[in-house]
């Protein structure tokens, strides 16, 4: 017994030693080290505040920054040594704390992202459990504003693990939040995610809620939903189930767009009045409430998704013609009336300009 206790003893002593040891090392080169391997693998200019060693084998770094594109107050890897043993790099857990990542798309479409130099085969990165806490994104779009359209993603939370049990398993549990902002940083609409995923057999279960988007503020990437034109308002909400067995994967989806407000413009005297066909066809699609509602299921690979533009306009198109059929006669009877009376006052003002001509 006496011995068991004197090895266990001298293990805590050179655990604790060595521990002390590579403290020692990294606060006196491992900065050094990181930040010239960062350089030299991403070919972009970094800095680092201070690195240390935690037990059990850890990693910690303080004020990461790399070329503008991503900060980090603080970063926590815990490399895995069986991963190491078995030729391949794997982290335990990987946490970073108030990370931003700001990317630029450039006027030709390039993004500012590093590009990996080519080698030879590499041993493969794998990460058992990421957190993200209080991450933001900024996006900065030129080939649809040359001075830049910002898009702003704050509040990222993400939490993704495998299953610890059994160790061969590769069920992966995900959480994820997120609030879209304005240009003044006030929320403009909020992102969940939940669920899992077994990439053995290729199932998964999970969930993705959008709520109270306001979509001026991501007007570019709706085209083909809904028109840019004269758009004051609009809310968008979404939500939608994942549900794969066998690597099929079903989406049974639902968009609501509603609170459509479009600007009118006034015509000058003797000019006809302007038909405003945008806000008269969401006006004839949108349910009782005002509404246009989307009801829809995507079916695609889990392994290798893919959607392709002209099925989603089809599934939309479907989508609206559903929220005709949807609606009673009376109503659909209504709307075609004001509509038809716009069309009519519009005849009447160009006949009175026809008269003041002659």
């Amino acid at each position: 017994m006496k011995k068991i206790l004197k090895i266990l003893l001298w293990l805590v002593i050179v655990s604790a030693a060595l521990l002390f040891i590579f403290n020692i090392v990294f606060i006196v080169a491992g900065k050094k080290i990181i930040v010239e391997q960062i350089k030299k693998n991403l070919k972009l200019d970094a800095s680092l505040g201070s690195v240390s060693v935690s037990f059990p084998l850890a990693i910690n770094m303080h004020n990461l920054e790399i070329a503008g594109l991503i900060k980090a107050d603080s970063l926590y890897a815990s490399p895995s040594l069986l991963g190491f043993f078995a030729g391949k790099i794997v982290l335990n857990q990987l946490r970073l704390v108030n990370l931003l990542v700001t990317l630029r798309k450039a006027p030709d479409g390039r993004l500012n992202m590093p590009q990996l130099p080519k080698k030879g085969k590499q041993p493969p990165v794998l990460v058992a459990a990421l957190k993200v806490i209080n991450g933001k994104l900024i996006f900065i779009d030129q080939v649809i504003d040359p001075q830049g359209y910002r898009v702003t993603v704050d509040n990222i939370n993400i939490d993704i693990a495998k299953t610890m049990f059994p160790p061969t398993s590769l069920n992966v549990n995900f959480a994820l939040s997120a609030n879209l902002l304005d240009a003044r940083d006030n929320p403009s609409g909020e992102a969940k995610a939940s669920g899992w995923v077994d990439f053995g057999p290729k199932d998964m279960d999970g969930n993705i809620t959008i709520k109270d988007v306001d979509v001026t503020k991501i007007l570019p990437y709706m085209q083909g939903i809904i028109s840019a034109k004269k758009l004051l308002s609009a809310r968008l909400n979404f939500s939608a189930d994942l549900k794969a067995r066998n690597n099929e994967l079903l989406i049974p989806s639902k968009m609501e767009l509603d609170n459509i407000v479009y600007q009118k413009k006034e015509a000058a005297e003797g000019q006809p009045k302007e038909i405003d066909l945008v806000s008269n066809t969401i006006d004839l699609f949108s349910d009782q409430a005002g509404k246009m509602v989307f009801k829809f299921t995507l079916r695609t690979k889990l392994d290798k998704p893919m959607f392709d533009t002209k099925s989603l306009k089809g599934i939309f198109a479907q989508s609206a013609m559903d929220n005709l059929s949807s609606q009673s006669p009376d109503q659909l009877i209504k709307k075609a009336k004001d509509i038809a009376g716009e069309f009519k006052d519009f005849g009447k003002s160009f006949k009175k300009i026809f008269k003041q001509q002659d």
